[in-house]
């Protein structure tokens, strides 16, 4: 398995290169450029499709990589990958021709309900069993509320990106034995991410985004992947490892929300106050917010690791710890940023 899984992700990262110079000059003829509003920082025409090069490269190869493998299950993963293409597809119909959200919620709807019911929901949180539909009813919000904290984070060149790579690594290295159907669609999702990430770095500027498309889908995939199946350990902790791998973009997303709703504005309406515009608002460039973001970032990953190879209970306590820094550390920056705007304010 191992060897087909390396075989296929360098086969991912190539096809995702290949693919992308192609989409970059589709979406220059046809105008295919990213909107910009108050959520976005950069300027100048940007193509916007990147996500296709990152579901294409991905979808070709780990078709061929589970035809092949006959260690793998193909009938495992395929309602993972059907709910993953409905995301992207919608995502991508969103990037070209803009549609509603009642409609974009639709999608996620069926989606979900589509993983769901094949085994991939919430069977236990901290030990305790939950009754079948609550766990899948809980699902539902957890998936839905993944697929768009992504789609906010996608603000900075590299970030979602990043923070996707990082995260699927992680999970495709601790479910390597107890899931390895998920170990391996992890590890050549992170090559296609790779791929796109050479033409999404800001050295000196990204030169395409991933879009709705890939932001979503990348932001569904993350949410599913380890529902499945683990060993007890990991079962054990699974809701909380999740929580610090996704936390970047969750408590980014949950923080939006609630300044939205105190300032009476729509919850998707878009503004300069994530994460990175805190950081740029703090004297970081574009490249040094990103290389912060992912050295933090990093340390989670490692931290949930090593929790899978710790006793559960200890294991849960380090995880806390590692959530509550995170909680920390947004709190510093935003009131960090806050007295910075006070005293530009004040200056004035």
């Amino acid at each position: 398995m191992l060897i087909s899984v390396l075989l296929f992700s360098f086969i991912s990262v190539l096809l995702s290169s290949l693919l992308i110079p192609i989409i970059i000059k589709f979406c220059k003829l046809y105008s295919l450029y990213d909107t910009v509003n108050a959520r976005k920082i950069h300027s100048g025409n940007i193509p916007r499709l990147g996500g296709i090069a990152i579901a294409i490269s991905f979808i070709i190869s780990v078709t061929f990589l589970f035809l092949t493998d006959k260690t793998l299950s193909f009938r495992n993963a395929l309602p993972l990958l059907i709910s993953g293409i409905l995301i992207f597809s919608s995502g991508i119909l969103d990037d070209i021709i803009e549609l509603r959200a009642i409609l974009k919620l639709f999608v996620q709807l069926i989606a979900s309900a589509i993983v769901t019911l094949n085994g991939f929901y919430f069977h236990q949180i901290f030990g305790l069993p939950l009754p079948k539909y609550i766990g899948m009813a809980f699902t539902f919000f957890w998936i839905i509320g993944i697929i768009n904290a992504y789609n906010l984070i996608d603000g900075l060149d590299g970030l979602c990106g990043t923070l996707s790579f990082t995260a699927l690594i992680t999970f495709g290295t601790i479910l390597f034995s107890s899931y390895p159907d998920g170990s391996a669609v992890c590890f050549i999702l992170a090559a296609s991410i790779l791929g796109f990430l050479i033409f999404n770095w800001p050295i000196p500027n990204a030169k395409i985004f991933m879009g709705d498309g890939g932001s979503q889908f990348l932001g569904f995939m993350i949410a599913t992947i380890p529902l499945y199946t683990s060993n007890e350990n990991l079962e054990f902790n699974k809701f909380l490892i999740m929580l610090v791998i996704v936390s970047f973009p969750m408590i980014d997303t949950i923080a939006a929300i609630w300044r939205r709703i105190r300032d009476h504005r729509p919850i998707m309406s878009p503004d300069r106050l994530h994460l990175h515009h805190k950081l740029l608002n703090l004297g970081f460039s574009k490249k040094h917010a990103l290389y912060m973001v992912l050295s933090l970032q990093s340390l989670l990953c490692c931290t949930v690791i090593l929790s899978i190879f710790i006793e559960k209970y200890r294991a849960t306590l380090l995880l806390s710890v590692a959530y509550t820094f995170m909680i920390c550390f947004f709190s510093f920056i935003h009131f960090t940023n806050r007295a910075v705007l006070r005293k530009i304010r004040m200056e004035k």
